[in-house]
């Protein structure tokens, strides 16, 4: 990858994360999209109300795994739930449960590849039912989360103009395995092309995933920022913008829970971003 010269966000000291509130002079159009991401965040059975993740293991028959209700077991590939009475509730209109009564018994089986809202119990605690590289969990979500119920905004570095890039876009559709926050999961992503983008006069090639998002790590990641982040670029034919004010983190740089795939290799911008979301703390296990 090609270094660049000393750019003036390199020589400056370190800048110091701050509310959006705080931040009067940004434009009225990331002040904006700050409102939206933190009134996102704030829902209660969003990524800040993640409190487990629980992998069912395939050979273990069937099991009752700490903290959720009901006995698990996986059954040629098809997640299958037994329990009794009120100890959950199944979740109406996910077309991938099919449901079954024995009495006062019910068995509810999980189909599809996507993650599926699944059931509920206790004080409106969720149960997601999640697969990932071939495994399949169970994720719970309690809007009584401390990080949830004590959330008042993610910390954003100050606006800066000067970390909006320009430069050119090469299709190239294909297909990017990547690592993921979990050790043993790797994950493959699409990817439309590369995007080349010029900073302080030289030119850095970064993969693009998904219909346009960069993934990226910089000099700040896992200090100041999160290990890693993400932003949308804006692509039009062949030229390339990247507001790197808007970077977000991944869920996993609130939960130790998450399963969120890493960039692809080479996906590092050789500079200290501070622009975008700031670095948070994760849930403890």
């Amino acid at each position: 990858m090609t270094q660049h010269a000393t750019t003036a966000a390199e020589t400056e000291q370190t800048t110091t994360a701050q509310t959006t509130t705080e931040q009067t002079d940004a434009p009225e159009s990331w002040l904006a999209l700050r409102r939206r991401r933190d009134e996102s965040l704030a829902a209660p059975h969003g990524i800040l109300a993640q409190v487990g993740l629980h992998w069912i293991d395939p050979d273990a028959g069937t099991v009752r795994p700490d903290q959720v209700p009901g006995s698990w077991e996986i059954i040629d590939g098809t997640l299958v739930v037994t329990f009794a009475g009120a100890e959950l509730t199944l979740l109406a209109g996910a077309p991938e449960i099919e449901v079954r009564r024995d009495g006062e018994v019910t068995i509810a089986s999980v189909n599809g590849e996507g993650d599926v809202r699944l059931a509920s119990f206790g004080e409106d605690v969720h149960i997601d039912a999640i697969r990932r590289g071939g495994r399949i969990g169970l994720r719970l979500l309690d809007p009584a989360a401390p990080r949830l119920t004590g959330f008042d905004g993610v910390p954003t570095f100050p606006y800066d103009p000067a970390l909006v890039l320009t430069g050119r876009f090469r299709s190239a559709p294909s297909t990017v395995r990547v690592g993921s926050a979990l050790p043993w999961l790797a994950q493959e992503l699409p990817s439309p092309g590369v995007a080349t983008l010029e900073i302080a006069g030289t030119e850095v090639d970064l993969v693009l995933t998904s219909e346009s998002s960069l993934l990226f790590t910089d000099e700040t990641s896992g200090t100041e920022s999160a290990e890693w982040r993400q932003v949308s670029a804006q692509l039009d034919g062949d030229r390339v913008r990247v507001d790197l004010n808007d970077a977000l983190n991944f869920p996993s740089a609130f939960s130790v829970w998450g399963t969120c795939p890493r960039p692809p290799q080479d996906n590092y911008l050789p500079f200290p971003v501070r622009a975008g979301e700031a670095r948070v703390e994760p849930t403890e296990r």
